[in-house]
């Protein structure tokens, strides 16, 4: 069983932006840095922040997380940032879940690929080693049979619910939903405008896909699942924004896919949500529906487990009466089977 509490992402943010904490996944990690931000007493541009801290050296591995099908390559890519003078690089292989690792020779370079990935491969971690102490890590999924994949580009009205979602601190939105022939990513795609209830300040709605059941019963228990979407914020301020999930459905509980990586704010042009790969049931969080018992698994991925549906699940925040646009396209899940 697996619980966790959801914090909402307007007040994740401003917790970001009072407290000053820096929050990291399991695939970046940031060495501490110090001194001074190279400007006298003076000598400040206008409107800049000279007394700020220099920005710290980091290294991320992209890929942080991967599913592959036996015999296909898989690269990953480690991304520095603020580093200064030669640069070097170190991956190792771990086979215990990151407890220890063993240096892989030869593979000093920015990039590790893995030519053709066999199940002795699933589950291991791959690290970079960048310079003396910076360090950052992708992990690995290997199956031996191909995914289930469920994908929509088109969006026909009959195949998709659409609910508000409402709790204590925020009543349901109303909302719309529309296709569009053209201004996707490329060709069709969702329009939607979530319009925030009088005393709140966001709107909530799920969104799933009735083409989209997967049975594990006749199909197979449930590995992994990959989720992929572009999603683009029409409206968007300093107030206003839009916040993403994968959305998944079961047993009368909704979940979404936050547990492990934090919610995708929408940017003003199409862009790939983040890393959702290798997404295992303990990377949902409950939103909706009654709590899990404590002999349930939630949500249940076993070969015993009830069909599941999915979606996506959209959070706008903003002001009471704003009505705030957002689009969807080329939504994709795929589910890996043990």
């Amino acid at each position: 069983m697996h619980r966790t509490s959801f914090l909402h992402p307007a007040r994740w943010a401003r917790t970001i932006v009072l407290t000053g904490v820096v929050v990291l996944g399991l695939a970046s990690i940031v060495a501490s840095g110090g001194g001074s931000g190279g400007f006298v007493a003076g000598d400040c541009p206008p409107g800049d922040n000279c007394s700020a801290p220099p920005a710290q050296a980091s290294v991320q591995v992209n890929p942080p997380f991967t599913t592959a099908l036996v015999g296909t390559s898989v690269t990953w890519t480690a991304a520095t940032a603020n580093l200064a003078g030669n640069v070097t690089y170190q991956w190792s292989r771990s086979s215990d879940g990151g407890a220890t690792f063993a240096d892989i020779p030869g593979a000093t370079g920015q990039t590790l690929t893995l030519a053709a990935v066999n199940l002795a491969d699933d589950g291991a971690t791959f690290r970079v080693s960048v310079g003396a102490s910076l360090r950052a890590a992708g992990h690995l999924v290997v199956s031996a049979s191909p995914g289930v994949v469920f994908q929509d580009g088109e969006f026909a009205a009959a195949d998709w619910v659409t609910t508000p979602f409402a709790n204590a601190d925020s009543p349901a939105p109303q909302h719309t939903e529309q296709t569009l022939i053209t201004g996707g990513d490329p060709g069709a795609y969702r329009r939607m405008v979530t319009t925030i209830a009088p005393q709140s300040g966001s709107g909530r709605v799920t969104s799933v896909s009735l083409a989209s059941t997967y049975d594990p019963a006749t199909q197979g228990a449930v590995n992994v699942i990959d989720y992929a979407e572009d999603g683009i914020a029409l409206q968007s301020s300093a107030v206003m924004g839009t916040y993403s999930a994968m959305l998944l459905e079961q047993s009368g509980r909704q979940y979404i896919a936050t547990a492990r990586d934090p919610l995708d704010l929408l940017t003003t042009h199409w862009s790939a949500v983040s890393s959702r790969s290798s997404l295992r049931a303990q990377d949902f969080s409950l939103i909706a529906g009654p709590a899990c018992g404590a002999a349930e698994s939630c949500p249940d991925f076993s070969a015993t487990a009830a069909s599941m549906r999915f979606g996506y699940w959209r959070d706008v925040v903003g002001t009471q009466g704003d009505a705030i646009a957002h689009g969807i396209d080329n939504w994709k899940v795929t589910v890996w089977r043990r």
